[in-house]
């Protein structure tokens, strides 16, 4: 094999090398910084999150107000967890007190959202701090 043959090879793995660990790194590390929080603003909107919740103001009252959430939540997965099934950290119908108000827990799952994107939306939520 000649001298330019080895480095188109060795180019070739570099890039190989290089995607998978950009592919997989969001997946090996679960944390709220690995996802695009932009796209998950853009997520919050395009699943009607607001009609329920509100961030800064704007948005429904029937849940409660996420302006806050970065400093409220326990972790990302917990996050994650809670939009994909909700009723892994509330029975559904019952009350709970946040922020000083009491709700009715009635948040539907929305494990039909592909993976990426429940990500993204959790990263967007962790970012809210006031």
């Amino acid at each position: 094999m000649n001298l330019k043959n080895k480095h188109k090879m060795f180019l070739f793995y570099a890039i190989i090398l290089f995607l998978s660990a950009y592919i997989l790194s969001p997946v090996c590390s679960k944390n709220a910084y690995s996802y695009n929080k932009g796209r998950g603003k853009y997520l919050f909107h395009y699943y009607n999150c607001g009609d329920c919740h509100s961030v800064n103001g704007v948005g429904g009252s029937l849940g409660p107000s996420l302006s806050n959430y970065g400093n409220m939540v326990p972790d990302f997965n917990w996050t994650v967890q809670q939009i994909k099934h909700p009723n892994t950290h509330f029975k559904r119908g019952d009350k709970i007190n946040i922020q000083g108000k009491t709700y009715y827990v009635i948040m539907p799952s929305y494990n039909y959202i592909p993976e990426y994107e429940i990500n993204e939306l959790a990263s967007y939520l962790e970012s809210l701090k006031k």
